[in-house]
């Protein structure tokens, strides 16, 4: 005899027949939604007065006919349906607003944009990560990707400041139009609103209709009753819950999975760690006045092009090279955004009475038969270094050309001429520029050459809010905090 089809109604809960739901199933279903109480068991194993604490936790409730499951526990129920053959139909009552204008302004580590696109393909997810290992960025990318008004909830106050600022940096959404209820401010934002649970325990009546997709940061750390009774309350059709670590104070973490969505991703501590304080130099952050009415990835060739054309911020980029190269005995790189920024850059150096020079980055493959000692074939030749001349002089090129050639150059100061963000390829080509220096000067440190310190000039683009997210990840790599360069130059 065939199995019913089992009707699966989607809203704030789970809802199932009870009539239909074939025995397998059921009896898998209990398996995972009714388990020992953790409190019960302590205080049973230390013989302490248990009063009226039940043995076991119930997350399964019967409302006539029809069984009640928590909303995270979707996936898992229809994994098992699958695998006990159990026929099903999702009847979908999730709320889905009209989008709202969204866009993340930044750039992700691959990490993250796995992370992020591991949660897009799921409505109900967990991301763990530990503390400062991007959850908060992720989410913003998310966020952006699902165009929802979306609620943030926060159970302890000092996340408020962080997100706050993650919000106006990373979404470029004004501060004043970002919804708050902290401490009895109630005001709903038309895109985004970052509330305390213990505020929206008292009004989420007011806002569950105006909410497509609900983010509880800090999981593990928000009280019991948060995940049972406050998220339980909306019905919009994304949930995502980040979560520091594995386990609750009160043993029942699987509350976060069973209200939130499973684990899809979990950040390895590596990966949030490299590239952490990997360039040793003496950064000097030169802020700059460039400013663009920038509202997406349209404008950014636009932008990028009157960065580059800038008169105002190109003087200031060769005022810095003609005062460092006073004192330098070799040449110094100036990272360009290619042949229009070149000419800019050159006009204005040549004033100066600076020497430049623009070298071809030809590359030549190496010939099939031409092995290293390994065995392998070998790395080919870059021309760069054609032609070059001695002393001080001031070396353009493009980011592109510096990959390429950055094992056949050394100088003590670069300059960061365009917002370059930086990629593992990047870090590792800058990072070989300067080490290469240091060793030449007989330090191998990376902080000095030839008795001078390994600089790096670091133009901030503060105005545009891309260009500044892009300055905090280089300063990541930089290993000092962004506000920390830009008070100390």
């Amino acid at each position: 005899m065939a199995a019913k089809l089992l009707k699966i109604h989607v809203a704030e809960h789970i809802r199932i027949p009870a009539s239909d739901v074939s025995p397998q199933v059921m009896r898998k279903i209990q398996d995972q939604l009714v388990f020992t109480n953790p409190e019960y068991e302590q205080r049973h194993l230390r013989g302490e007065w248990i009063g009226g604490i039940p043995a076991q936790i119930n997350c399964i409730r019967k409302m006539g006919s029809t069984y009640v499951l928590p909303r995270g526990f979707l996936d898992q129920l229809l994994d098992l349906c699958r695998k006990f053959q159990q026929p099903y139909k999702i009847i979908d009552n999730r709320r889905v607003l009209e989008p709202v204008s969204m866009e993340f302004h930044g750039q992700l580590k691959e990490y993250q944009l796995q992370a992020a696109e591991e949660i897009l393909e799921r409505d109900a997810a967990t991301l763990l990560g530990g503390y400062k290992s991007g959850k908060t960025v992720i989410a913003l990318y998310v966020i952006a990707r699902r165009k929802q008004p979306t609620l943030v909830l926060i159970p302890r106050m000092d996340l408020l400041e962080g997100w706050l600022t993650k919000i106006v940096n990373f979404l470029q959404i004004p501060l004043e139009e970002v919804g708050l209820f902290v401490q009895g401010l109630h005001k709903l934002g038309e895109r985004i609103t970052v509330a305390h649970t213990a505020e929206m325990m008292k009004v989420w009546k007011k806002v569950k209709e105006k909410v497509g997709f609900v983010v509880l940061d800090e999981c593990q750390r928000s009280p019991a009753k948060v995940l049972t009774q406050l998220i339980p309350n909306f019905d919009s059709r994304y949930l995502l819950g980040l979560c520091n670590a594995t386990q609750r104070y009160d043993q029942l973490s699987r509350f976060i999975y069973l209200h939130m969505g499973d684990v899809v991703y979990s950040i390895n501590e590596q990966d949030a760690r490299e590239g952490r304080g990997i360039i040793r130099a003496h950064v000097v952050a030169r802020p700059t006045e460039f400013d663009y009415p920038y509202r997406g990835r349209d404008d950014y060739a636009a932008m990028l092009q009157a960065l580059m054309t800038d008169q105002e911020r190109t003087r200031m980029i060769a005022d810095d090279v003609a005062a460092e190269l006073q004192e330098a005995d070799g040449p110094l790189v100036v990272v360009s955004g290619g042949p229009v920024h070149n000419a800019m850059l050159q006009a204005e150096l040549s004033r100066r009475g600076v020497r430049v020079h623009i070298p071809d980055c030809r590359w030549e493959e190496a010939p099939e038969d031409d092995l290293n000692n390994e065995g392998e074939p070998g790395e080919g030749t870059c021309h760069c270094l054609d032609d070059f001349p001695e002393g001080p002089v001031a070396v353009l090129m493009s980011a592109e050309d510096l990959l390429r050639c950055y094992r056949h150059l050394r100088t003590d100061v670069l300059f960061l001429a365009v917002p370059l963000f930086f990629k593992k390829a990047v870090t590792h080509a800058i990072r070989g520029v300067l080490m290469s220096a240091s060793s030449h000067g007989g330090n191998g440190t990376g902080a000095l050459c030839n008795g001078r310190r390994v600089k790096i000039y670091d133009y901030v683009d503060h105005k545009i809010g891309l260009f500044e997210n892009y300055f905090r990840m280089r300063s990541y790599n930089y290993g000092v905090h962004p506000h920390v360069l830009l008070n100390n130059n």
